[in-house]
């Protein structure tokens, strides 16, 4: 039941992203049309500077001269000095005048082809991603319905167990827990290590080798994330290191890596040391995610799956969430990669 209730929460949360992906498609839709109909409007500002260039040339030819017999005839009949300078002007202006509304539309023309090869881009991409989304949350719901014709498939006295542990455990005030479980572990970042201390963990360090750079798993990294998702609706535990009784958010991070050949640090914030930084910009699936949540610094750690979309381990136990959500949004403070 707690596997069915954090399949839940993913597909709700996959739900509520892809809702805003299709809003946000939308609006490059909706810039595209306007990119086209600015091009249209060029299109037909550059035919009716044509025209007028055509209508200038034909009535000139019409009265019998070239246009550099008119040119001619405005500089030999030049009165003075002054005079052929001023008709010279105007002779330069009116091809300076054409030619330059060529090149400004020329320009113009470039410039809302790239926009639109942009907007073009964005959209694309975006769809991509909603659809990747979509099989993902088509592959949450198989799951799910699996978890829950297997409820249905137990004993009315087993169901009415299962129930009556369920209720109790909702009766739980989890915000209450999570708190209590965020001031034990804050009280363990603020006890200050000893000098002694302090000297072991750096003889250690040197020891193993403070992972200073991305390392090489030991399988690929489509691999670990499916590892990873395996332990989804994992409850989550303070303090927890393994599958049963459950993990916090840094040893959920820490076993899986584990098990790829990557031994991480076993608290979030000495995992925030590790690896390399990485840009929200130029976060790539696998990379560690951290946010400052009951404490300053880092105080809880995800695994980036792409999409936006990170799995961690947190209220509901091991699940999906956005990293694009309100509350996390606001209490990103870096990434960090471990591997490659």
């Amino acid at each position: 039941m707690q596997q069915a209730q954090a399949l839940q929460s993913s597909i709700n949360t996959l739900q509520n992203t892809i809702k805003a992906d299709y809003a946000t498609i939308q609006e490059h839709q909706h810039t595209l049309a306007e990119l086209q109909k600015e091009q249209q409007q060029l299109s037909a500002k550059q035919q009716e500077d044509i025209q007028t260039l055509g209508n200038y040339l034909r009535t000139e030819y019409e009265q019998g001269d070239s246009l550099s017999a008119t040119y001619f005839n405005l500089l030999i009949n030049a009165k003075s000095f002054n005079d052929l300078l001023s008709r010279t002007t105007y002779i330069g202006s009116i091809i300076n005048f054409y030619t330059n509304l060529k090149a400004e539309i020329a320009a113009n023309s470039k410039q809302l082809q790239l926009q639109q090869q942009n907007e073009q881009a964005v959209t694309a991409q975006l769809n991509q991603t909603t659809q990747s989304k979509l099989q993902m949350e088509n592959s949450l719901n198989s799951a799910l319905a699996k978890k829950k014709a297997f409820i249905s498939s137990l004993t009315t006295a087993q169901q009415e167990t299962l129930a009556a542990q369920s209720q109790a455990q909702n009766n739980i005030d989890e915000t209450e827990r999570l708190i209590a479980a965020q001031e034990r572990e804050a009280e363990l970042a603020a006890e200050a290590k000893s000098r002694q201390e302090q000297a072991a963990q750096e003889a250690a360090d040197q020891a193993m080798g403070r992972l200073s750079t991305p390392a090489k798993l030991n399988g690929s990294m489509g691999q670990l994330l499916g590892f990873a998702e395996s332990f989804l609706g994992t409850p989550y535990v303070w303090g927890g290191t393994t599958p049963k009784p459950g993990f916090d958010c840094s040893g959920y991070v820490q076993y899986v890596y584990a098990h790829f050949g990557i031994n991480l640090y076993r608290v979030t914030w000495d995992q925030f040391t590790e690896g390399q930084s990485v840009s929200k910009a130029d976060l790539e699936p696998g990379d560690l995610v951290f946010f400052s949540t009951y404490a300053p610094g880092a105080s809880h750690v995800g695994i980036y799956i792409g999409n936006h979309m990170m799995i961690d381990s947190s209220d509901y136990g091991v699940a999906y969430d956005s990293i694009d959500y309100p509350y996390w949004a606001a209490r990103y403070i870096g990434a960090r990669r471990v591997a490659n």
